[in-house]
């Protein structure tokens, strides 16, 4: 029962296993491989087969997803950010720019085993901590060309903060970035132009990173829940069809299964009823349902005793009537004072006996005629 029970676990495995290939071949479905397959066995999980569970296949999605955008972060430091520290001649910059740049590469690496969110958390806080320590560390405080970094504040580890971390931590993210700009705006010292600036249009120009932030937030955050909700009912439909292929599968074998066990119990039905008719010499068949082999087996070794039972009562019978008659021959013999007369019956042991009791009276009459 239980080798039944894996085979068919086996089986329905091996059924969603070719409904999910087909699945995956659907080309609305199925993800062409693109020039960056090369980073990704680098730097990503595996990618999953349908048949995997949804969280291994998840992780896979967002281990690709974290490859993508680390992969963005690592060249924009590269290209754009190291130069830059170079050029505002600001070696603590470039420091801080290095070891971002190592803890993106070591959030590649969880990313790859697997540890991938540690990795994604450990980049977003680092690269907050890195903008803002551009910001304390700019030659002069704040200045009028610092404050395109504020702004690179609220949007850059938003982003990457929406793309990689759970929706809802954004908000977090968005409450420190907004108290770290007033901080640095009220305890940093300001250059002679911000405050010039900052007498005429300050309220803008602290409002400004505070409305980017919001907007940020406000548009990106709502979408970011619609696309994994729309991954994760997606997936669900996977899930269903491939539901709906194991269960159409289970009815038509059950239904398969259902229509033996009427033949099996048709054919048992039809041997019972021979064997009440008197026809003893019917053999039941062995049914195709495997469950019903064991109780036809027995209902042959029924009808085979049934038949040694009924033979044994014929040939008690017919030695009773054969040793009646011999009964009765023998007295009437006695009676007729005539020699015995032997008559066969049939019978093999009455017959015998007969026998025996014919010479042995054909000897006394013998003796008595020579005395």
């Amino acid at each position: 029962m239980m080798k039944s029970s894996y085979t068919q676990n086996s089986q329905e495995n091996a059924s969603s296993n070719v409904v999910a290939d087909l699945i995956e071949l659907d080309p609305r479905v199925r993800e062409r491989p693109g020039p960056f397959e090369f980073w990704y066995a680098l730097t990503a999980p595996p990618k999953q087969p349908l048949s995997a569970s949804f969280e291994l296949r998840e992780t896979a999605r967002q281990g690709r997803l974290t490859s993508t955008v680390l992969a963005i972060v690592a060249g924009s430091l590269i290209i754009l950010a190291v130069p830059t520290s170079f050029a505002i001649h600001n070696p603590a910059l470039l420091v801080v720019l290095c070891v971002l740049l190592m803890v993106v590469i070591f959030a590649l690496f969880l990313n790859r085993i697997g540890r991938g969110f540690w990795g994604r958390l450990t980049v977003v806080l680092a690269m907050n901590i890195s903008l803002i320590i551009s910001v304390i560390t700019w030659p002069g405080g704040l200045t009028t060309n610092t404050l395109p970094i504020l702004d690179i504040i609220v949007v850059e580890p938003t982003l990457v903060a929406l793309a990689l971390l759970p929706p809802a931590s954004v908000f977090i993210l968005a409450f420190i970035n907004a108290s770290v700009i007033g901080l640095l705006f009220y305890f940093m010292p300001h250059s002679a132009d911000l405050a010039q600036i900052m007498q005429f249009d300050g309220y803008e120009v602290i409002t400004r990173p505070l409305y980017l932030l919001i907007f940020v937030v406000g548009v990106i955050y709502p979408v970011m829940r619609s696309v994994l909700r729309a991954i994760a009912l997606g997936d669900r439909a996977k899930e269903i069809a491939k539901v709906q292929h194991d269960q159409a599968e289970r009815e038509a074998r059950i239904a398969s299964e259902k229509k033996l066990l009427d033949q099996g119990i048709a054919q048992m039905v039809e041997s019972l009823t021979q064997a009440a008719n008197g026809n003893l010499q019917f053999r039941a068949s062995l049914p195709d349902a495997p469950s019903l082999r064991p109780i036809a087996g027995s209902l042959n070794t029924l009808l085979a005793r049934i038949r040694r039972s009924s033979q044994s009562d014929y040939e008690l019978q017919s030695t009773r009537e054969a040793g009646a008659r011999l009964v009765a021959s023998i007295r009437r013999s006695r009676q007729e004072q005539q020699p015995f007369q032997l008559q066969r019956s049939g019978n093999p042991i009455i017959d015998e006996i007969a026998m025996e009791l014919a010479v042995g009276h054909n000897r006394s009459a013998q003796l008595r005629q020579e005395q």
